[in-house]
């Protein structure tokens, strides 16, 4: 069970409250954005039943037909979404976009075909296919009928209903669809086991409460419907100016939450019960404050929940906070870093059996993830096999070409009119080097005490740009200093499109900066090349602005793996002679490898430095596998 569990989710009860809410049917959704929940129409969903002679259930955004019947709002959608699927195998009823109507003789007329119908969910038995006349308007109008009620929490009125039309089709001797109907009351039967204590009084209440901490209220709202708690929201709300010692303030904000949850809710109950006086009444609902008794104890219950959703919530809104300052200061400690991480890279690779094989970098800055900067790479260097350490070494040269390198003991900058016979020379005596049309102004050099030790020029051509003679001097190789001469001059260059030409054993080279091998040349490129054997062309699109996400040089690189890992990326970063503070996390045993240790650290599993690197590797292999399967899913389309 444990290893299937994905989350578990759950409502504090009172031990005097346990027999009513053993009925509980919470519709639990995910944390809702900061300040965005209650002011932005986008994070709320509706269900609509809409009204013609075969309703359609859609889940919509907007209240904009007066004749269908709305329930919500829901805050998220995903799980209105499964409630679907759930409803659909006991009540098929249909989703789609076609038109049609009943006729007299009891068959249908679709008046807007848009599919091709039936549709898929007629053959998995989803829908009752009307559009096919296979059931009639009166059956069809039954299972919506059914849908309303569950939605209304009528719970007993859609068993009463199964069984009547299961003793029906008995008596008819129609067995099959009495056995269809047996079977669809055993399911719905198997989802309200819990729900057979309802409240003798019955009102239909909501009940709200609320807790406010470091500047935001977080709001519990239950539904009770027939006597029985169907439905429970959370929200977040920006409560920075909202002082907890002073009531106006604390009335502005109930006030607030109320006026706008119910302009939009379409399910509005008889009372509402509240901790206190909101600051205007523009509600024509009843309002209860209650002192003592059941319904205090309910409020009681309501803030309890609304605690345990602020206290669940807490991570994801704290950006400095102490708790996310001191696990950084913990960092620093326990690594030897020279200042608390504020940003922290991680990487993962994904494959399927070597194929379509990807990489991901996650951010987190001050302990939180930062999605936008997020960045994915499909590995090049790598095709149809298996490589993990050469795919992140592709990948993590690939990320770290784009930090500046300040500390290059070179010059790189354009030629001068007095190194032009020193790159003529040089190139006649290169004789792989493009001869023709030399002039300094054209190339970029790379100097050290006055000496040149690499050059590399752009010739335009007729439309096309291309990058020729690049050398650099045998004493200055392996210090990655091609690449500084190319991503100068790219960064130099005006052209959209820039070709260079290389044999086949230079394309990883190239790629790594972010060139990629074109199959048809320009016309004036190839005219260009034609005096040349040449193995490859290589293009790089210089359109693209620049990532500041790859700019930003990370405080601490955590990588997915173990010591053959972190030893790759070791390599890659002495290549560039990069010095960022680096460790590994294996998943096996959770044992944590750092450069120049011989021993893996274990940390206590409740270690909140552990918790915090287990979280960045479990969002870098989210985000890898993710891209992974979005590739072999669109390879499998075409």
């Amino acid at each position: 069970m444990i290893e299937n569990t994905d989350d578990i989710k759950y409502v504090v009860v009172d031990s005097e409250l346990e027999a009513l809410i053993l009925e509980l049917n919470l519709i639990k959704e995910l944390r809702p954005k900061y300040n965005i929940l209650l002011k932005d129409d986008k994070n709320f969903v509706y269900i609509k039943i809409t009204n013609e002679d075969f309703p359609r259930i859609q889940i919509v955004r907007k209240i904009d037909d007066k004749k269908s019947t709305y329930f919500g709002p829901k805050t998220a959608k995903h799980k209105v979404e499964k409630t679907f699927k759930i409803l659909k195998k006991i009540f098929p009823f249909r989703h789609c976009t076609l038109d049609f109507k009943a006729l007299q003789d009891g068959k249908v007329e679709v008046t807007r075909k848009t599919i091709k119908y039936p549709c898929l969910d007629y053959y998995i038995k989803r829908c009752m296919a009307p559009c096919i006349s296979n059931c009639t308007k009166e059956e069809y109008a039954s299972a919506i009928n059914n849908v309303k009620r569950f939605f209304e929490g009528k719970h007993e009125e859609i068993l009463e209903s199964l069984y009547e039309e299961m003793r029906k089709l008995a008596e008819k001797k129609d067995f099959e669809k009495a056995a269809k109907l047996r079977d669809r009351i055993k399911n719905v039967e198997s989802i309200l086991e819990k729900q057979k204590i309802s409240d003798p009084n019955a009102i239909d209440r909501d009940i709200i409460n609320y807790v406010i901490e470091e500047g935001r209220a977080f709001f519990n709202l239950f539904q009770i419907r027939g006597g029985k708690l169907i439905n429970q929201e959370n929200f977040a709300l920006h409560a920075k100016f909202v002082d907890e010692k002073d009531e106006d303030s604390k009335k502005e904000l109930l006030g607030a939450f109320l006026e706008q949850y119910y302009e939009k809710t379409t399910n509005v109950p008889k009372e509402i019960l509240i901790p206190h006086e909101p600051d205007e009444r523009t509600l024509d609902i009843k309002l209860v404050i209650p002192q003592r008794g059941e319904k205090s104890r309910l409020l009681e219950l309501s803030y309890k929940n609304a605690k345990i959703f602020a206290d669940r919530n807490r991570a994801n809104w704290e950006e400095e906070g102490a708790g996310t300052k001191s696990v950084l200061e913990e960092l620093k400690s326990q690594f030897n870093l020279k200042k608390p991480p504020k940003r922290i890279e991680c990487y993962d690779i994904s494959h399927l059996a070597g194929t379509e094989t990807v990489g991901s970098m996650i951010v987190f800055i001050n302990g939180a993830p930062k999605p936008q900067d997020y960045r994915k790479f499909r590995i090049r260097t790598v095709v149809d096999k298996p490589d993990d350490y050469k795919s992140l070494e592709e990948l993590l040269t690939r990320r770290l070409a784009h930090l500046k390198d300040e500390s290059s003991e070179y010059e790189i900058k354009k030629a001068s009119k007095k190194d032009q016979e020193i790159i003529e020379k040089m190139i006649k005596k290169e004789d792989t080097l493009d001869n023709r049309n030399i002039h300094y102004k054209n190339f970029i050099t790379a100097k050290k005490d006055g000496k040149i030790y690499g050059f590399v020029r752009e010739k335009k051509l007729e439309e096309s740009t291309k990058i020729s003679s690049l050398w650099v001097a045998k004493e200055a190789r392996g210090q990655k200093l091609g690449h500084k001469l190319l991503k100068t001059l790219i960064k130099n260059s005006k052209a959209k499109r820039l070709y260079i030409s290389c044999v086949r054993e230079l394309k990883d080279y190239y790629e790594s900066i972010g060139f990629t091998e074109i199959k048809s040349l320009p016309k004036d490129l190839k005219k260009d090349l034609e005096y040349f054997e040449i193995e490859l062309v290589m293009a790089y699109d210089n359109t693209k602005k620049e990532d500041k996400s790859f700019g930003s040089i990370p405080d601490l690189i955590i990588i997915d793996g173990g010591k053959g890992q972190l030893s790759t990326v070791e390599k890659v970063l002495k290549n560039f002679k990069l010095e960022i503070p680096l460790i590994s996390i294996a998943k096996e045993q959770e044992e944590i490898f750092i450069p120049g240790q011989k021993e893996s650290l274990k940390l206590d599993k409740t270690n909140k430095i552990l918790k915090l690197i287990q979280r960045s590797r479990d969002e870098a292999h989210r985000f890898a596998i993710s891209y992974n399967r979005n590739l072999r899913r669109k390879k499998l389309i075409k």
